[in-house]
């Protein structure tokens, strides 16, 4: 299951917790494609450190998304972590990235709060003072 919290925007947090269906992950991808097309600068935190692996069908979905909207985010998207605090999954990743390499231009980092303080120097580096403010708050939670 996702939750996606746009409460502190320009940050965007998708938490990803136990497994997720083909109709979330078509949903999750709808809602991420909103949030590009405001066109506005943010930083999106995905959150896999509590979530099982995705299918492969959604691993594809997932590559095809990127593909999709990957002129958008080069534009808009400042900043891009994903959190995985298993060094299997880490594994996985690396290896899936290697032998289909996505548009994306993530960071994966091992926490939730690693992730806030990157995003806020990545806001500050775009000159968005009000995401690194966000930021820096939620890192301090």
């Amino acid at each position: 299951m996702y939750t996606l919290d746009e409460s502190l925007w320009p940050l965007a947090i998708v938490q990803r917790s136990d497994t997720t269906t083909d109709s979330e992950m078509e949903s999750i991808l709808r809602s991420l494609s909103k949030l590009i097309h405001r066109r506005e600068p943010y930083v999106l935190i995905i959150d896999f450190s509590r979530s099982r692996p995705l299918t492969h069908s959604q691993r594809m979905l997932l590559a095809d998304h990127q593909a999709e909207i990957a002129d958008l985010a080069r534009e808009y998207c400042k900043g891009f972590f994903v959190v995985i605090n298993s060094t299997t999954a880490r594994l996985a990743r690396a290896v899936t990235s290697f032998v289909r390499p996505g548009a994306d231009q993530h960071e994966e980092v091992a926490s939730l709060p690693e992730a806030l303080a990157r995003a806020a120097l990545c806001f500050e580096q775009a000159g968005v003072a009000r995401g690194a403010i966000i930021a820096r708050a939620q890192a301090r939670r």
